[in-house]
C-alpha cells in the first residue's frame, strides 16, 4: 500500500503507492505518512519542512477516493509551492486531479 523512503542527505521523502486507495486504506496511509512528516520535522527543528520534497509515486495505482485526495492536498499545503509532486500517475487518475482544478497544486505527471 505504501512504502516510504527518506533521503536526508537530499531532504527528498518518496513515497510509493499501489493497488487499491481506497477510504479505509487512506486511514493507515495517512497515519504512516504523518508519522513519517513528523520524524523529518523532528530530525531538524531548524529547517522543518521548508527544505524537504515528497514524491508520491502513483504506479500501480488503480482507484483513488477522495480521502486520498485530500492527503494529497493536505500534504501539499505543508510544503513550500513546488515541493510536492505526483509521479507515473494512471491516465484517469491525472484526468481526476485535472477536473478537480488540483494539477497545479499537486505537480501531477
Amino acid at each position: 500500500m505504501l512504502q516510504s523512503d527518506y533521503n536526508k542527505s537530499e531532504k527528498v521523502l518518496s513515497c510509493a503507492f499501489d493497488g487499491h486507495l481506497d477510504t479505509n486504506s487512506c486511514i493507515l496511509i495517512n497515519n504512516e505518512l504523518n508519522a513519517n512528516i513528523d520524524i523529518i520535522k523532528s530530525a531538524d527543528e531548524t529547517a522543518a519542512l521548508s527544505e524537504t520534497k515528497i514524491i508520491f509515486d502513483m504506479k500501480g495505482v488503480s482507484y483513488i477516493a477522495s480521502s486520498f485526495i485530500r492527503i494529497c492536498v493536505s500534504t501539499a499545503r505543508q510544503l513550500p509551492k513546488g515541493h510536492f509532486s505526483m509521479i507515473n500517475c494512471d491516465p484517469f487518475i491525472k484526468k481526476t486531479f485535472i477536473i478537480a482544478g488540483l494539477d497545479e497544486l499537486l505537480k501531477v505527471n
